[in-house]
């Protein structure tokens, strides 16, 4: 835009072991740096804000982005209260179970070899085992990677399946409850993450250092580490969590009235797609054939390949293709969105939420492999991008809303559809009904869903408990 090459960072402060912080930069070197990231940002606001009203994006600008700022900035500054005796706990639990699981490692190869090297791995499954279907790459060693060794797990080879095991706590030791130990401020005692507003194509806020979005929930490991985030003494976690809400925007967006009607009538949604779809009684139904359902269901709003679909079902391509095509004959209104949001994208070059922000899409006119993602993310866009728009709407009214009555709640965490509070006890009930009818009527009046926003509470003395 200003035709200026900017200094760069890494040549006052390095890289890799040898870097330094910003701090210990010499003065006379860190004063044009400081001083030309001022002067950059400058000359572009004189450049670019005018270019907002042209492109018509102020209202985005004006009413979700810049009003989020403070917001954030409150909530990092509060920062979430972490016990690090638990996550101590927790790291010497899962050095022991890495342990053993090694041992039967070794055990199950015949020799001692590191578990944690891929190419090690790839030689003793695909050659000293001789296991059929290993590949090699351009390396010329084995692939070894998640989905490799699910498939084999999956053929009732235990060996990949103890390794899976082996990856998944070796993460979360290093990643959660080794480095949260150390990102616990001292004079705190809490997390203190950094959000960004622009990480994300979608709007999607995003959490780093540490990033507190990943925390795994699926498996039981996962959700120890929840119990680690924690409140100050007589308050009490609060979690409120939008249901269902991207399949609700769908159910607009695409204008299906079969998903509105079964989603005011209460009944469950899942249930209700596979009545439709495979053509069973809701009453009784088989918890597989729901799960199903379910698959297709959250699988079509991201764009769902049959290959994609049979894969997570386990099923094969032409029973998943077979699924899909019964899915699209139910609910027309779905397939006609796809396409033409898909057609809207390859024309204009972006996409558009429900409130004007818009999500560019400049690879979609690309050939191969490329270009079917591409298509995928211009459907899931205007859906992902109105949730988050949403929430983001939500957070902005909460603070302004929670100091009207004089309550002491503070939001913590954002985790795409579920905002976290610290509420002390003799609060809990009014907070939670203040909380759900803000989240619950976030859209207006800008727009009508046709669905109603529907808002679960969860309380705890921590995170696992309270979600």
């Amino acid at each position: 835009v200003l035709g200026h090459t900017t200094l760069e960072i890494k040549s006052l402060i390095g890289t890799g072991q040898k870097q330094i912080t910003f701090d210990l930069v010499p003065i006379q070197d860190a004063t044009p740096y400081a001083a030309e990231d001022a002067d950059v940002t400058l000359r572009l606001a004189q450049i670019l804000k005018p270019r907002l009203a042209q492109s018509r994006v102020c209202r985005v600008y004006e009413t979700l982005e810049r009003p989020l700022i403070p917001v954030l900035a409150m909530m990092e500054r509060t920062g979430f209260k972490v016990d690090k005796n638990r996550l101590a706990t927790l790291s010497s639990e899962f050095e022991v179970k890495i342990y053993t699981l090694e041992k039967d490692i070794h055990e199950l190869a015949g020799e001692t070899f590191n578990v944690g090297s891929p190419k090690q791995l790839g030689e003793i499954l695909f050659d000293k085992m001789g296991i059929p279907g290993g590949k090699k790459g351009k390396t010329g060693a084995y692939a070894t990677g998640a989905d490799v060794l699910e498939h084999l797990s999956a053929q009732g080879h235990i060996l990949a399946e103890r390794v899976l095991e082996w990856r998944q706590l070796a993460k979360l030791k290093s990643t959660y409850t080794d480095a949260l130990q150390k990102q616990i401020n001292p004079e705190t005692g809490r997390v203190h993450t950094s959000f960004s507003l622009a990480a994300t194509t979608t709007g999607r806020l995003a959490s780093t250092e540490p990033n507190l979005q990943n925390i795994p929930i699926r498996t039981e490991e996962g959700r120890k580490i929840r119990e680690a985030f924690v409140v100050e003494e007589r308050h009490t976690l609060l979690s409120l969590d939008y249901s269902q809400i991207e399949l609700r925007i769908l159910a607009d967006i695409a204008d299906v009235p079969a998903l509105t009607q079964a989603f005011k009538d209460g009944i469950d949604i899942h249930a209700m797609t596979a009545s439709a779809v495979f053509g069973v009684p809701i009453e009784g139904m088989d918890p597989m054939v729901r799960r199903q359902a379910k698959a297709i269901n959250f699988g079509v709003i991201y764009g769902i390949s049959s290959f994609g679909l049979a894969n997570q079902l386990g099923i094969s391509q032409g029973e998943a293709k077979a699924f899909i095509d019964a899915y699209f004959a139910k609910f027309p209104g779905i397939q006609t969105y796809m396409q033409e949001t898909k057609e809207f994208a390859q024309e204009h070059g972006y996409v558009e939420t429900l409130f004007g922000r818009r999500i560019h899409t400049p690879q979609i006119n690309t050939k191969g492999p490329q270009a079917a993602f591409s298509a995928r993310a211009a459907i899931n866009a205007p859906i992902q991008g109105t949730a988050a728009d949403i929430i983001r709407r939500a957070m902005i009214r909460i603070p302004p809303a929670l100091e009207k009555e004089g309550f002491n709640t503070k939001m913590l965490l954002q985790v795409h559809d579920e905002l976290l509070f610290e509420t002390p006890a003799n609060e809990v009930n009014s907070v939670i009904n203040l909380l759900k009818n803000i989240m619950q009527q976030a859209a207006l009046p800008v727009v009508d869903l046709k669905t109603s926003l529907v808002v679960e509470a969860g309380q705890g003395k921590n995170w696992a408990e309270a979600h």
